[in-house]
C-alpha cells in the first residue's frame, strides 16, 4: 500500500511542487535578508506555509494507506488535522512578528535593495506558476491535493505584491511601500489562516461538517417509511474530507423489517449528506433515554 501511494500521481506532482517550493523558500528568505526588504521576508515566510502544506499533503497520503488497529480504531487521518491546526498557529505567531516590523518600518523607512528583491519576486512568481501547474494535473483526484493547489494560488498573489513593491521603489524610492505591502501579504497569511484554524478546531471538537444541515438530516431520517422519530443524533468527521460519521437512536414501528430499514437508511445517508461511517440503534415507542441525551 505504501508504495501505491508513494508511486501515485498526485503523490509524484506533490513530491515535484515541494521541492520546487522547498528550494526556493530558502532563496527567498536569504534574498530577503541581504536585501533588507521586508515584504521579501513576508512573502518568504509565506512560502514556508506552502512548504508545510505540501509535505502535509504528502505524509497524509502515505498514513492513508496505514491500516487501523486496536488502539487507532479511525487510523491516521486524524494527522492531518493536527499538523494543520500547528501550522495555522504557526502562521499567526509571524503575522504578529511582520505587523510589528512593519508598523516600525513605516515610521521609521529603511532602504531596500530594491533591483535585487524584484528580481527574486519574478522568480517567485515563476516558482508557483509551476507548482500550481503541476498540482492542478491532479487536484481533481484528492481535496488535500487540491488544499495544496489553493495555497500556492494564494502565495502567487503574495509574488505578485512583492514585484509591485520592487517595481514601485526603482522608480520612486519610496521605500515604505515595502512595509505596506508586508502588511497586504500579512492580511492574506491571516485571512487563509484563520480559515484551516476554525476548520481544524470544528474537527478536533467533533462538530458538526460544514456540508450538513442537522436540522435537515434529522427531517430527512424521520421522511423515510416506518420511522417514527431519532434523537441522539451526533455527526462528526475524522477529516472534512474523509470519513464522516453518524450515530443516532431511531425509533421505528413495530411492524418495521429492521434489515431492509437499516439498508434504506444507509443508502440514504451516504448518497443525501456523504456519511460514510453510521451506528444506528432502533428502538420502538417508549424505550428509556438518558438523560444526557437530545
Amino acid at each position: 500500500m505504501k508504495k501505491e501511494a508513494e508511486g501515485s500521481p498526485a503523490a509524484r506532482f506533490l513530491g515535484i511542487a515541494l521541492g520546487v517550493t522547498a528550494s526556493f523558500f530558502a532563496l527567498e528568505l536569504l534574498t530577503g535578508i541581504a536585501t533588507n526588504s521586508l515584504s521579501l521576508l513576508t512573502d518568504a515566510w509565506h512560502m514556508l506555509n506552502d512548504v508545510f502544506a505540501l509535505a502535509l499533503a504528502l505524509v497524509t497520503a502515505w498514513l492513508a494507506q496505514r491500516p487501523a488497529d486496536v488502539k487507532k480504531t479511525y487510523g491516521y487521518y486524524r494527522a492531518e488535522i493536527l499538523a494543520g491546526f500547528l501550522n495555522g498557529i504557526f502562521l499567526w505567531a509571524i503575522v504578529v512578528y511582520i505587523l510589528f516590523e512593519a508598523f516600525h518600518r513605516i515610521q521609521q523607512p529603511e532602504k531596500v535593495e530594491s533591483f535585487s528583491m524584484l528580481i527574486v519576486a519574478v522568480f517567485g512568481l515563476a516558482v508557483n506558476g509551476l507548482a500550481a501547474v503541476a498540482l492542478s494535473k491532479s487536484k481533481r483526484e484528492s481535496l488535500n491535493v487540491r488544499g495544496a493547489f489553493l495555497h500556492v494560488a494564494a502565495d502567487a498573489l503574495g509574488s505578485a505584491g512583492v514585484i509591485a513593491a520592487g517595481i514601485i521603489i526603482v522608480f520612486t524610492g519610496w521605500y515604505q511601500v515595502d512595509p505596506l505591502i508586508s502588511i497586504a501579504i500579512c492580511g492574506l497569511i491571516f485571512y487563509s489562516s484563520s480559515h484551516l484554524v476554525r476548520d481544524t478546531i470544528n474537527v478536533l471538537l467533533e462538530g458538526v461538517p460544514s456540508h450538513i444541515d442537522l436540522t435537515a438530516l434529522k427531517e430527512r431520517i424521520v421522511q423515510i417509511k416506518d420511522v417514527r422519530a431519532v434523537h441522539d443524533l451526533h455527526v462528526w468527521c475524522i477529516t472534512p474530507s474523509r470519513m464522516c460519521c453518524m450515530s443516532a437512536h431511531v425509533v421505528v414501528e413495530q411492524k418495521a423489517d429492521r434489515k431492509t430499514l437499516m439498508k434504506l437508511m444507509i443508502g440514504v445517508l451516504k448518497k443525501e449528506f456523504r456519511i460514510d461511517h453510521t451506528t444506528i440503534q432502533f428502538e420502538e415507542q417508549g424505550y428509556p433515554k438518558a438523560a444526557e441525551e437530545h
